[in-house]
């Protein structure tokens, strides 16, 4: 295997998680929103989506701190072969998506977050990425140089398919061309927030030596993660946007 195909390795379980987390996610929203005037209690929802933020973090934390299990989790059949290599001594990519929805929930739940933009976000995490992700792989293996470039090519087509049909059938504020700015935007995020980190590594290991402790060793482990800000910022851009139309 080539270093690129390393840097764009594929899991074809992985994405298809992606795509069916979404829908999964998506399809709890609508049922808790078509029952919420029917049973008591309006933040059951944000409840739900916190307290599997919850317990997706605390398995993270038991890896942190017990090697044993650590390989144990990662030999386990679905959970364990959904996780890249990196992320056997970092947080789960499943746990940033987790976290993401749980935030998006919150925020619609007090009225910060239109239904339009929370099944958007979400659904370009779903779609966008796996498409960018296949197509980095495919032309890494023939050898095209520039892989990540035509990756955020496809997440910009993805994405702008993603958001024009939830805008259709939700009746979104956003004409195509403000679909279109906002996928480039995203795009450049997710294909490019991993070399901004490298560039600012040397600070943050300069605050990570400050406050070194075996106990906040798991803070360090978080990374701004693709699946934690593709949504958020979707979210944000259809959020601000109508501000800028008026």
């Amino acid at each position: 295997m080539t270093q690129a195909e390393r840097e764009y390795e594929w899991n074809a379980l992985r994405k298809l998680w992606h795509f069916a987390g979404c829908l999964l996610m998506i399809a709890i929203f609508y049922l808790w929103k078509d029952l919420k005037g029917t049973i008591p209690g309006a933040d059951i929802m944000v409840i739900f989506a916190w307290a599997e933020t919850a317990i997706a973090l605390g398995i993270d934390l038991i890896r942190f701190y017990s090697p044993r299990s650590n390989e144990a989790v990662a030999r386990l059949p679905f959970y364990g072969k959904l996780m890249r290599r990196v992320e056997k001594n970092h947080f789960n990519a499943t746990t940033y998506y987790l976290l993401a929805a749980a935030i998006l929930v919150t925020l619609y739940r007090f009225g910060l977050c239109r239904e339009s933009t929370l099944v958007a976000s979400i659904m370009v995490l779903g779609v966008a990425d796996p498409a960018a992700a296949w197509t980095r792989h495919r032309l890494a293996r023939r050898g095209v140089e520039h892989a990540r470039v035509y990756g955020a090519i496809s997440f910009v087509i993805a994405s702008f398919l993603a958001l024009w049909i939830v805008s259709w059938v939700l009746h979104g504020p956003f004409a195509p061309e403000h679909l279109l700015v906002i996928g480039l935007v995203v795009a450049v995020v997710e294909s490019y927030t991993k070399y901004w980190v490298l560039l600012l590594h040397p600070v943050t290991r300069r605050v990570q030596r400050l406050i070194a402790h075996k106990t906040t060793v798991w803070l360090f482990r978080f990374y701004p993660d693709d699946n934690l800000l593709i949504p958020l910022t979707v979210a944000l851009l259809m959020g601000l946007l109508p501000w800028f139309l008026r």
